[in-house]
C-alpha cells in the first residue's frame, strides 16, 4: 500500500486536500499554473490511488462545465497530520 503513496506529488496532493477542498485544475502543473504539484497524467495516477486508499474522495460540480473536486477522508486527515509531523522533524 505505501508504494502508491509512492508517486509524484501524492503527499503534497494529500498535505493540499487537508487544508481544504481544491479543484483538480488547482493542482495541475501547466504552463498556466506552475505551481501545480503534477502533470495531468501523474495527478490522474495520484488521485486513483489515494481514492483507492480511502483517503480522498471526488465530487462533481453540478452544470454545464463541471468541475472535479477533491475532498479529504477522516482517514486521509490523519495520514496528513502525520506526514507533518514527519515534515517537522525533517526540519529541525
Amino acid at each position: 500500500m505505501i508504494e502508491l503513496l509512492e508517486q509524484t506529488g501524492a503527499l503534497r496532493c494529500l498535505l493540499l486536500c487537508a487544508e481544504k477542498k481544491r479543484f483538480i485544475t488547482e493542482l495541475r502543473r501547466s504552463a498556466v499554473n506552475p505551481e501545480g504539484i503534477a502533470s495531468q497524467n501523474a495527478l490522474d495516477t495520484v488521485r486513483v490511488n489515494l481514492v483507492q486508499l480511502g483517503l480522498i474522495t471526488e465530487e462533481m460540480e453540478e452544470g454545464p462545465r463541471p468541475r472535479t473536486w477533491l475532498v479529504i477522508t477522516d482517514k486521509g486527515r490523519k495520514v496528513a497530520q502525520k506526514i507533518r509531523e514527519i515534515q517537522k522533524i525533517l526540519e529541525e
